[in-house]
């Protein structure tokens, strides 16, 4: 726990200093500009709370496959007492569908509907000549392969 303390400093700090330079937090987004296949799991996981699942799953459907993994280990872990039976299948399992999930949004919503946007404010577009060039190929392509 005393380690704990310190990983909560250091997360701070860095929700500091990256939110007001990159107005973002995730490392991907920050670094690429390209959203990850966890962007918009804290909005998802906030429109949740207040009851609302149609837009929990409009950000991120990814959501409910955490909270069902979750409680499947909850249930092995406190209900149970014992070992979390099956835990990195479970793991596998869930990393997969997250990356289908992503895969999917990615190709029918990116660049045009949160989380799935380009963010111009990257640290590549800032330091590497033709990188904003490239990814404007990129979401050109995207864009030409949803028409065919």
């Amino acid at each position: 726990m005393k380690g704990a303390g310190w990983t909560g400093v250091v997360f701070l700090i860095y929700y500091g200093i990256v939110n007001s330079v990159f107005k973002a937090f995730c490392p991907l987004l920050v670094t690429t500009g390209i959203p990850c296949a966890g962007c918009g799991l804290t909005r998802a996981t906030i429109f949740l709370m207040q009851g609302q699942l149609e837009k929990a799953a409009h950000i991120n459907p990814s959501i409910f496959l955490i909270i069902l993994f979750g409680l499947y280990c909850a249930y092995f872990r406190y209900i149970r007492g014992s070992k979390i039976r099956g835990f990195g299948v479970g793991v596998t399992l869930l990393i997969t569908a997250m990356l289908l999930i992503y895969g999917y949004g990615m190709y029918h919503y990116f660049p045009n509907r949160v989380p799935y946007v380009y963010h111009e404010n990257n640290i590549l577009a800032r330091h590497i000549p033709g990188y904003s060039d490239l990814i404007e190929n990129f979401i050109q392509s995207i864009l030409h392969w949803r028409t065919l």
